[in-house]
């Protein structure tokens, strides 16, 4: 098991470090399966259509459509000017030197409310322009505001309908809103370090010099005619309406916000703008899903290592207080996966029937997991991480530093001294 171990972890670094240097996933991820297969002995072939093919064609089957919808529903935002009206709508709100817990809020509220944590950035990200000129900030800690209001709290407090809040529902059958007060203690907690520590980057920003840059990406906003703001808002208030009360799948909510968004927003562009924004939004939706399937085929390639069983077996048999056990097991499986969702899914399968038998309250181990499997997995080849440096047209140099500290460390610090500690007190 020792040589598995070591040559997983050789690959992982190796992973990471590409990723880093702005190598492709696409690329990246089948190589590196191929190398991983070669390293412990498994028929790459095999690897390599069954394994990595197999989870990614899988990704695709279940969350085209999502993507898909969800990134026209995003340009046609952006295009139209609308996500510059609301952007001017919440400055107005919060004032000009509240742009960024305004930014985090608004991403949170929007993720909160169901949109796709793999489409938040199509929608906050021209808002965040717009914002961060009017503030004169410097764009690089956009990605740092859209990762923390969309990628930490958001998705794991209690009543989130993010999938990382449901996958434990599935397995331990426990609500939505399982452990409510420990949960949203902790939530408020990262949401309130979070937006402090972002807005002490943005002071060390200023004393260095370091506003606002000129992009062609702000050329079409047109900020003395935008759209009035209900209007603009009016699309996103019935997605959030059909996919929570209503509770129909996220993909004809989404639908229904794009025609709402035709409907509302007809005049803003001509026929020929039209079809540009909606065949850019698909354009966009293709290359996002592809580079996330590409990684996320990995863990799928993982799980066929003939020592798979015997890691599952080291993490069950880690010594620890019972109410650590799922925070540790789901941040290490997590970080593996390269994913929230995918270490969640790795980690129930593997231990669902260990958790049964801890001996602590069942909504304890679903809040612990919920919130541990939204750290670690946001290392460099996270997906999500690749898709928002992507879609912001920032360099990990620049925004990695704010990202690791509000997805990873600071999440880390709340769950293991403030959440798991309030569980312990509390039964």
């Amino acid at each position: 098991m020792t040589q598995t171990i070591l040559a997983l972890l050789f690959v992982l670094v190796l992973f990471v470090i590409m990723v880093y240097k702005r190598i492709s996933g696409l690329i990246v991820a089948p190589v590196l399966t191929v190398l991983l297969a070669l390293l412990t002995g498994m028929d790459p072939t095999e690897t390599l259509l069954n394994g990595y093919m197999g989870l990614a064609s899988n990704y695709v089957k279940l969350f085209f459509l999502v993507f898909l919808t969800g990134a026209i529903f995003a340009q046609i935002l952006h295009k139209t000017g609308a996500a510059a009206s609301i952007a001017e709508g919440i400055v107005k709100i919060f004032g000009k030197k509240a742009v960024i817990p305004a930014m985090v809020l608004s991403t949170a509220v929007l993720t909160y409310g169901g949109i796709s944590l793999f489409i938040i950035f199509f929608i906050m990200y021209p808002m965040g322009l717009v914002m961060h000129k009017k503030a004169n900030l410097t764009k690089i800690l956009i990605p740092g505001e859209i990762a923390l209001g969309a990628f930490t709290f958001s998705m794991t407090t209690p009543g989130s309908p993010q999938v990382q809040n449901i996958i434990p529902t599935k397995y331990l059958g426990t609500p939505p809103t399982a452990g409510f007060i420990p949960g949203w203690i902790t939530g408020i907690l990262i949401a309130i370090l979070g937006i402090l520590y972002l807005k002490w980057r943005a002071k060390k920003h200023r004393e260095n010099g370091l506003e606002f840059e000129s992009y062609d990406e702000l050329e079409d906003e047109k900020d003395e005619n935008l759209p009035n703001f209900w209007i603009s808002i009016a699309p996103s208030i019935v997605v959030i309406i059909l996919l929570n009360i209503v509770k129909i799948d996220i993909v004809w909510a989404m639908s229904f916000g794009i025609i709402a968004s035709i409907i509302l927003l007809w005049n803003r562009l001509d026929i020929s703008e039209w079809n540009e924004a909606i065949a850019e939004g698909a354009k966009n939706s293709t290359l996002i899903i592809m580079m996330t399937a590409a990684i996320v085929g990995f863990a799928g390639a993982v799980k066929l290592l003939p020592d798979f069983p015997k890691i599952v077996n080291f993490v069950q048999s880690m010594s620890v207080n019972d109410y650590y056990f799922p925070a540790i097991s789901t941040g290490f499986l997590s970080g593996i996966s390269a994913s929230s969702s995918g270490g969640l899914s790795v980690t129930f399968e593997a231990l669902t029937e260990t958790f049964l038998e801890l001996g602590i309250p069942m909504i304890a181990v679903h809040r612990i997991a919920s919130m541990a499997a939204g750290t670690i997995d946001s290392l460099p080849h996270c997906p999500a991480i690749i898709n928002l440096l992507e879609v912001t047209k920032t360099s990990y140099a620049d925004a990695y530093k704010d990202i690791f500290v509000t997805t990873i460390l600071i999440p880390l610090l709340a769950i293991f001294f403030v959440l798991v500690p309030l569980f312990m007190i509390m039964n």
